[in-house]
C-alpha cells in the first residue's frame, strides 16, 4: 500500500487530503501531554540513529526522568524495549499518540506523508546523513522518480553536522530559520574509537582476526524498482574476481541505504562476503571496517570521522548524474575520484597508499564536518530545556 501511494499521484492526493482532515479534527479533542515524546526512525523500521542515542541519554539522566517516551515500529515485537514504550506505526493508536505528544523526534519523518501537527507540538528532525553529495528536494528535476511529499507540517528543529549543509537545507528543503548546527548524536561515539572498541565490533560481526575489512555501503537508486515498486540494488561486482584477488587479506561486508528494500546477488554462507544488510547499527559496521566503498551516499562523511580510506565506486555514474545529480564534484572530493571499473577498484585496494588515503579523508572531515563530539547533551538541553 505504501509503495502504491508513493507512486500514484491520484491515490496519494486522496490519502493526503482525507486523512489529514480527519486527524486535524480528532486533534481538536486530544490534549497535549507536555512530557510525552514520540520517536520514529526510518519510518518505524529500526531502533537506531541519533534518536536512539538521544532517547538512551535522557533515560539515564535524572533531570529528564519525568519524560515519557514512546517508539513507533512496523514490528514492535522485534525490539527489546519496555512494552509501554512501543506501538505499531500506521495504527489508530499511533496517530493518537502523535497528536498527544509534545515532542516528535525522528531522523526522517513522523507525518506519514500527511499534515496534522498541532501548533504546540515540537517537531525535531536529526538529519540521517550529511547533505552535500546527492541532490535533494527543490534541486531535483521535475522528472525525478523520488517520492515528493505535499506541503509538510512545519519542522521546529532540523539538526545537522555539516559545515556546508545549512544553505542547501534552507534552499532545497525549505527549512528556513530552523536549522541547528549541533552535530548528530549517533556520531558522538565515532570521535572516541580505540583498538579495543574495534575488536569488540569485529567479534560481534564474526570477522576473522587475520582479515582486514572492506565495507560496501551504496545509496539507493529511485530509478531501480521491481514489479511491487520496491527499491532495490544489485551487487555490482564480479564476486569471484574479487574473491580471487582480495580474499587472502580481506572480507567484504555488504549493506545499503535504508530506502533499499532488497539487495540482489549477495552470496549466502560465504567466507569472503558477509551479508550485513539487515544488521541494525551502521556505526558498528563503520567502526569494524578498514576501508569503505560507497558511491553517492552521505555515509562517506560519517566514515570520514574515523579518518580511514574511502573509495567511490560509481559504476553507474553517468546514469546517476542524468537521473539525479550531485552537489559536489566527486572526482575532486575523493582521492581516487570516481572509480567506474571493478578491475581498477581492486587494483587500488591491493596497491593502496594507506597513509595518503587517510590524509585525504582527514581533509574531507575538516572541510565538511563541524567536529562536535558531544552533540547529544547539547541537543537535549536545547530541545527539552
Amino acid at each position: 500500500i505504501r509503495n502504491k501511494l508513493k507512486n500514484s499521484k491520484i491515490l496519494y492526493n486522496l490519502y493526503f487530503y482525507i486523512f489529514s482532515f480527519i486527524l486535524k479534527i480528532i486533534g481538536i479533542f486530544i490534549k497535549t501531554d507536555d512530557n510525552l515524546i514520540l520517536f520514529v526512525v526510518y519510518g518505524g523500521r529500526r531502533y537506531d540513529d541519533s534518536p536512539k542515542v538521544f532517547y538512551e541519554y535522557i533515560k539515564k539522566e535524572e533531570k529528564y526522568s519525568n519524560y515519557k517516551c514512546v517508539w513507533a515500529f512496523e514490528n514492535p515485537d522485534k525490539f527489546n524495549l519496555p512494552e509501554k514504550e512501543k506501538i505499531k506505526i500506521d495504527t489508530i493508536k499511533y496517530y493518537i499518540v502523535a497528536l498527544k505528544a509534545k515532542y516528535w523526534i525522528t531522523n526522517s519523518s513522523i507525518t506519514r506523508g500527511l499534515k496534522f501537527k498541532k501548533k504546540n507540538t515540537k517537531y525535531v528532525i536529526f538529519q540521517h546523513g550529511t547533505i552535500g553529495i546527492k541532490k535533494l528536494g527543490n534541486n531535483l528535476s521535475s522528472n525525478n522518480k523520488s517520492f515528493k511529499i505535499k506541503k509538510q507540517d512545519p519542522v521546529d528543529m532540523f539538526i545537522i553536522q555539516g559545515k556546508k549543509e545549512k544553505p542547501i537545507v534552507e534552499r532545497d528543503l525549505g527549512m528556513n530559520n530552523v536549522v541547528y548546527e549541533l552535530g548528530l548524536p549517533r556520531n558522538d561515539e565515532l570521535y572516541n574509537i580505540n583498538k579495543k572498541i574495534v575488536e569488540e565490533k569485529r567479534k560481534i560481526l564474526n570477522i576473522p582476526e587475520n582479515k582486514k575489512v572492506i565495507l560496501y555501503a551504496p545509496t539507493y537508486r529511485e530509478f531501480y524498482k521491481d514489479s511491487k515498486l520496491n527499491t532495490y540494488v544489485k551487487m555490482p561486482f564480479d564476486i569471484e574476481m574479487m574473491r580471487n584477488q582480495l580474499s587472502d587479506d580481506f572480507v567484504l561486508l555488504v549493506t545499503a541505504h535504508y530506502e533499499v528494500s532488497k539487495m540482489l546477488n549477495i552470496p549466502e554462507n560465504d567466507s569472503f562476503v558477509i551479508n550485513v544488510f539487515n544488521y541494525p547499527y551502521i556505526n558498528d559496521l563503520l567502526i569494524a571496517s578498514d576501508i569503505l566503498i560507497s558511491d553517492y551516499s552521505s555515509v562517506v562523511f560519517d566514515y570520514a570521522i574515523l579518518e580511514r580510506p574511502i573509495l567511490c565506486y560509481g559504476y553507474d555514474y553517468d546514469l546517476y548524474m542524468k537521473e539525479r545529480g550531485t552537489y559536489t564534484d566527486l572526482n575532486e572530493l575523493f582521492y581516487d575520484g570516481v572509480i567506474k571499473e571493478q578491475k581498477k577498484l581492486i587494483e587500488i585496494i591491493k596497491n593502496m597508499d594507506y597513509n595518503k588515503e587517510k590524509a585525504h579523508v582527514k581533509k574531507i572531515k575538516e572541510d565538511f564536518l563541524l567536529n562536535i563530539e558531544n552533540s547529544v547533551e547539547n541537543a537535549a538541553k536545547i530541545i527539552l530545556e
